[in-house]
């Protein structure tokens, strides 16, 4: 009944979110393939900024903004039931791509490996905290340095649903690919002119394509039960190569992936403003979107800022320059812009991303491997390319032609004096797209090509620039690559109908070259299919995978205030280790080390080492007084012991930590020991 209830809290959020679009004049297809994401939106937000106001009941206000705002979309629908046919279209896209990924994630539910742990800790502090930024689940007495604004969404709907974490996960990643999968269809469709067919293109390799290295794989002899996606995500070394649908058949709950249906709203919007004059209503819910957007995953923010301006300057087909009537779009960008960080501004006051510089990258993308990653998109869009340099010299005649001649051995000769061919082929693609966008005069295909030019761009900055991080030398490109990839994926998936019908003029090539780009990108997906009838175990309980005991002890931990923290057994990142803290919610003394390395720099590394020192010995001492002393002076009087406490430590010292204070747990081996002491005291944390 829960899941119903859940998936019915979600329903009433899209139905929230049509009624307010249909209000702004948008038709009923689109409100409804964006509504869920609108409507999630404006109930966080409110209940945000309320927690932000130190309103300790901000989960109660999203709570009821959901049921009123439910109801009020509800009512709105049943006015308009004359249109069902809309909405039933819209919401057959996001069922079908919810359910795809839903049904090939059966075999694989778990909520452990990866970052997934952390995912899953930041939904679940967020359940309990009393404001923001929500807590850290891996250094208790702190608040989190992370971005948690995606999985903030799914707050109101997960306590009005009140469905259980870990199976709520799993319908969330669902969820997810379904409101990206419909904010693409309704933006492919619209750019190519209304097909819903080119919609239907859109959502396809959006989210549910696969890459050509499944081919390369299965020509190599390696058969569909066996392909490795997870090579095809790694597949140049030193790379995170990641595509949509390895992130949800991963089940990763990352910011990258919780801020792509906001991004690809806000693009679907901002090519409804840009059809005409900006309004102060739809460019105000834009620029919203935008701002979670970025609060949700600032690394989306550059994309989907420069996307956004494209569609409101040009999605009218026209290109406007900030004279006459251009003005008023370039002024509704610059407000999108500045106001998206605005009403955002706490959290970004808040939070300090260790960002040290762009560098110039020693390293690139072979030809071989740019294809094999983005293959059934770059295709069409360098064919495109080509065709639309020849159309725009065929008017010069002979010389034109000498000239395309010209251009095309000037590439090859760059490429190969260079060593760096993917760059020049890219750079020459985005250079005759981008003058086409520029041109003067009326072009339909425009806003498609304005964010082909965009998608096109991403992949040449991880080829020239490089975002400098923590993770040294040999690794310099692999979170810039991975961060530009995957929108630069979804920006030319939105933008595939249009460069399919640019590329492919007549529409029995272009249907016979759609059909060779689905066959190569099948694979993966098929691969995705056959593993749910492999025998393995099917269900979506995330923490099935956990003793009977563990689990006993994160029931108990969600019951407990929200003041409460806990201290377990600490151990290696992207292990099972903090999975008490990860699937409780309820802070640990310290978990992941590595992470809050990552999140918070070396400053607090001394303070991390000092805790996990702490936690070692509580559990190894084997002396009761000393187990006491640790807990109290930490403030910290839950310990727990379940199964990687009692594989870590001998049951001599076990039995010291119960010892130590009252056994308030002990349920199927997984115990929680109650030590006298204070609330949560930790050290001031060095975030430098």
């Amino acid at each position: 009944m829960t899941v119903v209830l859940f998936l019915a809290s979600a329903l009433a959020a899209g139905a929230a979110g049509y009624a307010l679009l249909v209000r702004l004049g948008i038709d009923d297809f689109d409100a409804w393939a964006g509504g869920r994401t609108v409507g999630l939106v404006a109930v966080a937000f409110p209940a945000w900024w309320a927690g932000v106001a130190g309103v300790a009941g901000w989960r109660a206000l999203g709570t009821a903004l959901l049921v009123v705002l439910g109801a009020a979309g509800l009512v709105e629908l049943w006015r308009r039931r004359a249109h069902w046919r809309s909405f039933v279209g819209a919401e057959a896209v996001v069922a079908v791509a919810a359910l795809a990924i839903l049904l090939g994630r059966l075999d694989h539910p778990q909520i452990v490996g990866q970052e997934k742990p952390m995912d899953m800790g930041i939904l679940a502090t967020l359940l309990r905290s009393d404001g923001f930024p929500p807590l850290d689940m891996w250094l208790a007495g702190e608040r989190l340095p992370y971005y948690y604004w995606g999985a903030l969404l799914w707050t109101a709907p997960l306590k009005l649903g009140g469905l259980r974490l870990e199976v709520a996960y799993n319908l969330i990643v669902a969820l997810v690919t379904g409101l990206v999968a419909a904010s693409l269809w309704a933006l492919g469709r619209r750019i190519a002119g209304g097909s819903h067919w080119a919609g239907l293109t859109a959502a396809f390799f959006g989210v549910l394509a696969g890459t050509p290295d499944g081919w390369r794989q299965l020509l190599g002899g390696v058969g569909i039960r066996s392909l490795d996606i997870w090579k095809s995500s790694r597949q140049h070394e030193d790379l995170i190569t990641e595509f949509p649908l390895f992130t949800e058949w991963l089940g990763d709950l990352h910011p990258h992936y919780l801020s792509m249906p906001i991004a690809v709203a806000a693009l679907l919007l901002a090519w409804h403003l840009g059809r005409r004059r900006p309004g102060i209503a739809m460019t105000s819910v834009v620029m919203v979107l935008f701002g979670v957007a970025w609060a949700a995953n600032p690394w989306c923010m550059p994309p989907t800022l420069a996307g956004v301006a494209l569609l409101v300057l040009c999605s009218d087909g026209r290109w406007h320059w900030p004279t006459a009537e251009g003005r008023w779009r370039w002024l509704a960008a610059a407000v999108i812009a500045a106001g998206g960080w605005a009403i955002a501004a706490p959290f970004h006051l808040s939070f300090h991303p260790p960002f040290a510089g762009l560098r110039a990258v020693f390293a690139w993308t072979s030809p071989a491997n740019l294809l094999l990653y983005g293959g059934c998109l770059l295709v069409p869009a360098f064919v495109a390319a080509a065709l639309l340099l020849r159309d725009r010299l065929a008017p010069l005649g002979v010389r034109g032609t000498s000239l395309l001649l010209a251009a095309a051995a000037s590439l090859v000769l760059v490429a190969a004096v260079s060593g760096r061919p993917s760059l020049v082929l890219l750079t020459g693609a985005l250079v005759v797209t981008v003058w086409v966008v520029l041109a003067p005069g009326d072009q339909p295909e425009r806003p498609g090509l304005a964010l082909a030019a965009l998608g096109l761009f991403l992949f040449v900055v991880p080829e020239m620039l490089y975002v400098v991080d923590s993770y040294g030398e040999r690794l310099h490109r692999m979170n810039t690559v991975f961060k530009a990839w995957i929108q630069a994926w979804v920006v030319l998936a939105a933008a595939l109908p249009v460069l399919l019908r640019v590329a492919f003029p007549g529409r029995g090539l272009r249907r016979a070259m759609t059909a060779v780009l689905v066959v190569a990108a099948l694979p993966h997906p098929l691969w995705m299919a056959l593993n749910q009838v492999s025998g393995r175990p099917l269900g979506i309980d995330g923490m099935a995978w956990m003793a009977e005991g563990d689990r006993a002890i994160v029931r108990f931990l969600r019951e407990q205030p929200h003041q409460a923290a806990v201290i377990e057994a600490v151990g290696g990142a992207y292990t099972e280790y903090a999975r008490l803290s990860a699937n409780s919610g309820v802070p640990a003394l310290i978990g992941w080390e590595n992470h809050e390395l990552v999140w918070r720099g070396h400053g607090v590394v001394e303070e991390t080492s000092r805790r996990a020192t702490l936690v070692r010995e509580l559990y190894s001492c084997g002396d009761p007084a000393r187990v006491r002393e640790i807990a109290t002076g930490e403030g910290i009087p839950l310990v727990a012991i379940g199964s990687l406490e009692r594989a870590d430590f001998a049951e001599e010292s076990l039995a010291a930590v119960r010892a130590a204070g009252e056994l308030v747990l002990d349920e199927a081996g997984g115990q929680v020991v109650r030590v006298d002491g204070g609330a949560p005291a930790a050290a001031e944390v060095n975030d430098g």
